[in-house]
């Protein structure tokens, strides 16, 4: 995929016993950082670089109402700042208002029809409303964001069509075989799916047809890191990096080959790489989250999860560590409204269901 669905490294749980009793790959973690700040700062703080900057800082420090304040107020005044609105409606949906949320993301679309993070994120609120047949008109036409196959995977199966989707797919792909993009794209659809072999078949058939091409370089390595083949999935990142030394997905996916043999020094500097290329990365920021964890840093992590949520309200891992997080230090109702939360865009994600359990 051109950007990254996810860490192959996926969140902090596994399951152990015959009872499935969920455990965290993480060590038991102590609260690390300072006393929290009590008084709310401006959300036009000195110092801030842009408005959304500011909203980013407020949120941050606990004080999402009047990030939302601030922001709409300068939204209203500068309705041709799509970065700006875009943020607007993310922190809506984090306050649970989609339909504010909603309209916001489509006053963007007619200043901007073809912005494609825009129709990813409103794909993302029809869905949270069982509004399948729109969101997955929103999703399509957000190709290829970040994990968009993953979701019209997912909304197809609730649909109950998948089989028609996967087949559009394939009958493009086998029609075309000298398109690289029909045979990516199916690639990227059976990688979804979790087919990881089919996936490998079309992807490499893409690469034969653009063996330089980072994007396809990159899935094949995450496709390899799926079925934990790190060595093959190493190679492909690599050779992706080498072509373009900046590709997001294949530094965000290389660190976590790292993460995978523990390399935990290594994986930071990759992540902090991919940080850096794309501020805004959700993936990245999950991951960094994960690192501070495993330094038993849990409050920097549960400010990496909040930013990554505040980039993306539709990555299901960032709920899952960041509920981890707030559950393991007994902090109940947090873990709640993250479970629950995680849930309303991801209901068939099981580990989301546990840990609600568990809470």
């Amino acid at each position: 995929m051109t950007g990254s669905s996810r860490p192959s490294r996926i969140a902090l749980i596994a399951l152990a016993t015959t009872l499935a009793v969920a455990v965290s790959l993480a060590l038991p973690r102590a609260a690390q950082a300072g006393a929290l700040q009590t008084s709310p700062p401006s959300a036009t703080a000195s110092g801030a670089t842009s408005p959304v900057d500011a909203a980013r800082r407020a949120v941050a420090s606990g004080h999402l109402d009047l990030a939302v304040r601030d922001l709409a107020a300068y939204v209203a005044s500068h309705p041709a700042d799509v970065d700006a609105a875009r943020y607007l409606g993310d922190l809506y949906y984090r306050q649970a208002d989609l339909a504010q949320a909603e309209r916001v993301y489509r006053a963007i679309l007619k200043v901007k029809p073809d912005d494609r993070e825009t129709h990813n994120r409103l794909g993302g609120i029809y869905a949270a409303q069982d509004r399948i047949v729109d969101a997955i008109r929103e999703f399509t036409a957000s190709l290829p964001t970040s994990g968009a196959y993953d979701r019209l995977v997912e909304l197809h199966m609730r649909l109950g069509d998948i089989k028609s989707f996967e087949s559009q797919y394939l009958f493009l792909a086998d029609t075309q075989p000298d398109d690289a993009i029909a045979q990516y794209n199916a690639g990227a659809v059976f990688h979804a799916e979790r087919k990881y072999q089919q996936a490998l078949i079309f992807l490499r058939r893409a690469m034969s047809l653009r063996p330089t091409e980072c994007a396809i370089l990159s899935e094949i390595g995450s496709t390899y890191q799926d079925v934990n083949d790190l060595t093959s999935a190493r190679k492909y990142l690599d050779s992706c990096l080498h072509v373009q030394a900046d590709y997001y997905p294949a530094l965000v996916n290389i660190a976590d080959v790292d993460i995978a043999y523990e390399r935990f020094s290594l994986a930071r500097t990759e992540l902090e790489r991919a940080h850096a290329v794309r501020p805004d990365g959700a993936e990245a920021m999950v991951d960094l989250g994960y690192l501070d964890d495993v330094s038993q840093h849990w409050r920097s992590a549960v400010s990496y999860y909040l930013q990554a949520l505040g980039s993306d309200p539709l990555m299901r891992e960032a709920y899952i560590d960041l509920g981890y997080d707030y559950d393991q230090h007994q902090l109940y109702a947090l873990a709640e409204a993250s479970f629950l939360k995680g849930i309303s865009i991801a209901p068939n994600e099981g580990r989301l269901h546990y840990l609600l359990g568990v809470t």
